[in-house]
């Protein structure tokens, strides 16, 4: 028998270790081992026990499954041996132990593919509907009625001035108003004449009437008349205050301007129907409506950007500015007022496609989500 030094046990001859400690037993007069000479001894893993090391007909501990406990020795050789499993296999037990639904899930892709399909086929159907739908369900604001009403009430030939006062940098946003606006006047037959305060004015005035042009309906064609263009005229509030006292003379070809649009040199600012001002600038505004507005009765209705509107919205409440129009609300609700689809239209179109493929994204996440481990 053999004493263990560390917890004074007996133990049998043949044993390397204390059955009762697990410490590292000593014949009698043999010299400590060095730590490489019993590194065999250690266990790669640690080991849960009872006190005593367990063997074969040891009783199980309550801290493990019996279904974890191998039956003979053979089974702790097979269960090392399962370690050196195949890539195949290996994978085939990690769909094993992953959950039933990723299971189901990487097994049966295909079925799943029908239902997102179905999915995204709906959503489009159902965005279908809405772009149709969309144009009648738009707020017609008072604004627009109003400004749809003005020129709805033109007389035949009425002259009508329109200054484009705004940057290349804006004219996305501005076609947007202008098209609807030019497609009425067009179907009023009213002669228009084109004027700006600033230099570019001329170039996005003839964009806009060629996008205009292709805009146009079969049957309206060859029966627009042609703008009269006064063009640019320097001097800001000096060109308005030339422009209310004679048009004709405050344009670039008087005798020509006077043939084309029927008005004398004589004649005042009121001898337009109606002034419309498509403005990205304040300044011109401004100047709109401190030179000419305070000097007739003929109405002015501005078409400004996003940005400017609210700082004219107290010219709009004084009557200064008799009605003012703003974004691409009023440029939708305005082709709605004319039954037809236009530029303002087309972006509706392009938004609603975007949010239908942003929830297709979130719903092809969803699915994913829910069948990941």
């Amino acid at each position: 028998m053999i004493i263990c030094h560390h917890c004074q046990q007996e133990n049998p001859d043949e044993a390397e270790v204390c059955q009762h400690c697990g410490t590292p037993l000593l014949a009698a007069g043999q010299p400590p081992r060095l730590l490489s000479q019993i590194q065999g001894l250690i266990p790669a893993e640690p080991v849960i026990t009872t006190g005593k090391l367990r063997d074969p007909h040891h009783s199980l501990p309550a801290t493990l499954l019996p279904e974890q406990i191998p039956a003979s020795s053979a089974a702790v050789k097979a269960a090392a041996e399962s370690q050196k499993k195949t890539p195949v296999a290996a994978i085939a037990a990690e769909q094993i132990t992953t959950g039933p639904a990723t299971a189901i899930w990487r097994g049966h892709k295909a079925a799943y593919l029908p239902i997102v399909a179905g999915i995204f086929f709906i959503i489009i159907l159902l965005s279908s509907l809405w772009n149709i739908m969309a144009p009648r369900l738009v707020r017609v604001s008072p604004a627009v009625k109003d400004a749809y009403a003005f020129i709805e009430i033109l007389p035949d030939n009425a002259n009508v001035l329109i200054a484009w006062d705004y940057a290349p940098t804006t004219q996305g946003e501005m076609q947007l108003l202008a098209q609807p606006i030019l497609q009425h006047l067009q179907r009023k037959r009213a002669r228009v004449v084109f004027m700006s305060l600033h230099p570019f004015g001329p170039a996005v005035a003839a964009d806009a009437m060629n996008l205009s042009r292709e805009e146009m309906s079969p049957h309206m064609l060859g029966a627009e008349t042609t703008p009269v263009e006064f063009g640019f005229i320097p001097g800001e509030n000096a060109a308005l205050q030339s422009l209310a006292l004679s048009p004709i003379i405050a344009s670039n070809q008087p005798l020509m301007s006077a043939a084309a649009t029927g008005i004398s040199p004589a004649q005042s600012i009121d001898a337009f129907d109606l002034i419309i001002e498509f403005s990205s600038d304040l300044a011109s505004s401004q100047q709109w409506v401190e030179q000419i507005a305070v000097r007739t009765q003929t109405p002015l209705i501005v078409a400004a950007s996003g940005a400017i509107a609210p700082i004219l919205r107290p010219y709009e409440q004084t009557r200064q500015i008799r009605v003012l129009l703003a974004g691409y609300p009023d440029a939708l609700a305005y082709e709605r007022l004319l039954g037809q689809k236009g530029p303002a239209y087309a972006q509706t179109t392009a938004q609603s496609l975007t949010i239908v493929l942003l929830i297709g994204l979130i719903i092809l996440a969803a699915f994913r989500s829910l069948f990941r481990k």
